[in-house]
């Protein structure tokens, strides 16, 4: 079986004049969720849903490969969406075991978002899309797999949160800033970005090895986090 290490970075689907006009709209106040809740949260979580988004960095691994990373900004969206489906596809022909895809949150965000990309895309019949990217890749998401090492509660298991409970480095940047270095053609900082949030292969060949840490080193893990970026308030 092969393994897909996948990750996406997704910005508004916006240009950016109009990017820089809400942006800036939002900064001086103009634009809040108490004077415009409906524009306000659209824009701010545009970059969350295929509906108001699109993928602008598709960074994979398959086995132990090169990693590729494929640019929105070189290329356009439907081609590098074109070009990963084509990988995808390859990788689950003939009679072996198909394909595995791992992630973090890579079940419930990127697959979902990279299928409805391509459906609007048309990069494939709907039929065919649907089995393909979500119905026979096998997927592992390190999310999912920690859940009942948090009270089956996905609050607090973010990236970082996994990658400090395996000894793993952690970023210094979300991946909400990058849509301001997008927007500014400031691309060499979203692929160093990109590289810093690519541990997947290495998470995964920890866990293989000597399988998921405890509760206790979790649970350490979120506290260390909280009071690194929340001020020791519990994170979402």
């Amino acid at each position: 079986m092969a393994t897909m290490f996948l990750d996406i970075e997704t910005v508004p689907d916006l240009d950016a004049k109009k990017y820089r006009e809400l942006s800036r709209k939002v900064s001086s106040g103009e634009l809040s969720p108490e004077a415009s809740p409906a524009e306000y949260w659209a824009f701010k979580n545009a970059a969350l849903s295929p509906v108001d988004g699109r993928v602008m960095l598709i960074t994979y691994q398959v086995d132990g490969a090169h990693v590729h990373r494929l640019k929105e900004w070189e290329g356009g969206e439907r081609e590098i969406l074109k070009r990963l489906y084509s990988v995808i596809e390859s990788l689950q022909k003939g009679k072996g075991d198909g394909l595995r895809i791992v992630g973090h949150n890579v079940m419930s965000f990127d697959l979902c978002f990279l299928h409805e990309r391509m459906r609007r895309h048309e990069i494939a019949d709907e039929g065919r899309l649907y089995r393909i990217v979500l119905r026979r890749p096998f997927v592992m998401d390190f999310l999912q797999m920690h859940l009942p090492l948090n009270a089956m509660n996905g609050k607090g298991l973010k990236h970082d949160v996994l990658a400090h409970a395996y000894g793993l480095p952690t970023k210094s940047t979300q991946g909400s800033e990058e849509a301001e270095h997008y927007f500014a053609g400031e691309y060499e900082k979203i692929l160093g970005y990109s590289e810093r949030e690519f541990i997947y292969p290495q998470l995964y060949r920890l866990i293989r090895d000597g399988g998921l840490v405890d509760a206790e080193t979790l649970r350490r893990s979120i506290e260390w986090y909280d009071a690194a970026h929340n001020g020791g308030e519990p994170s979402l």
